[in-house]
């Protein structure tokens, strides 16, 4: 009886495979797969899927979703050779060009030259290719336009960050290593207060300070074996204190650098690198 039954609930699914209606490994059916598979945002193997019936089923949107996976995965090399092979006509080329520049700027972290033969953007496009050019700038060694001709590029609402990107690009606020030894040389702990660090710079001062203080008095005692003892430690102190402002300096530049990496791939994130936003699963 359940053999029975068994048969005649997997007869129809048999049949049906034999006959072809029923092909997990049909092109249409991995097509299927991939896309649910892109909607999940699993984009890795999506983009295996998509790559195997690549030559089966070929249109733009298969093209498309290929070189936003690729791009996804931070594979942004292997998503701009998907652009090359755009078909100029393709309904996806605008975006597709805009999608390679962005990949361009995460390669290259620098300016870069765009591709040959700018699409027709309709009016969107053309702002999101003007800021992303813009953007690129941020990456070069100088600056190529000034400051109040960058900030036009971009919106209201962006202006006010973007100026301040570029001044921290071009004109950071670095402290000055050798200006920071020299102060720490003349004024023990004034080098740590030129960088900001108040707490050190005092506690540096007091303490050699006192060092020096005791030395002398017990010179002055001829107690010589304990004055020694505090010229040791207050020379250690006093020459700490020159080797500690230096430091201090390199490492407020080093945050001034990381400050603006982090705040202009934050602020790019937020905007999506002023790309639309693509939704294929509605």
């Amino acid at each position: 009886m359940k053999l029975t039954l068994i048969i005649v609930l997997f007869f129809p699914i048999i049949n049906l495979a034999q006959n072809g209606h029923f092909n997990f490994h049909s092109a249409e059916n991995k097509k299927k797969f991939a896309d649910y598979l892109f909607c999940e945002g699993d984009y890795l193997r999506a983009v295996e899927e998509y790559e195997s019936i690549h030559s089966l089923i070929r249109n733009d949107t298969v093209d498309f979703k290929i070189m936003l996976g690729y791009s996804s995965l931070g594979l942004f090399k292997e998503s701009n050779e998907i652009f090359e092979q755009f078909n100029h006509e393709s309904v996806f080329h605008s975006d597709g060009y805009l999608l390679s520049l962005k990949n361009l700027l995460l390669i290259q972290q620098r300016e870069f030259e765009h591709p040959r033969g700018i699409p027709a953007f309709d009016s969107m496009q053309w702002m999101s290719f003007g800021k992303l050019i813009s953007i690129s700038m941020l990456y070069a060694d100088e600056p190529i336009v000034p400051k109040e001709e960058f900030v036009l590029t971009f919106d209201k609402d962006e202006q006010g960050t973007v100026a301040l990107l570029y001044n921290y690009r071009f004109d950071p606020p670095y402290k000055s290593e050798v200006l920071a030894g020299v102060l720490s040389a003349v004024i023990p702990g004034s080098g740590k207060m030129y960088v900001g660090e108040w707490g050190d710079g005092i506690t540096a001062l007091l303490v050699t300070g006192l060092l020096a203080f005791l030395a002398y008095d017990n010179f002055k005692a001829n107690h010589n074996t304990r004055a020694w003892i505090f010229t040791g430690l207050g020379t250690f102190f006093y020459t700490g204190n020159i080797y500690g402002s230096i430091a201090s300096a390199q490492i407020f530049n080093a945050r001034i650098d990381f400050e603006f990496k982090d705040g202009l791939n934050l602020f790019l994130q937020q905007k999506n690198y002023f790309l639309p936003e693509y939704d294929f699963c509605n």
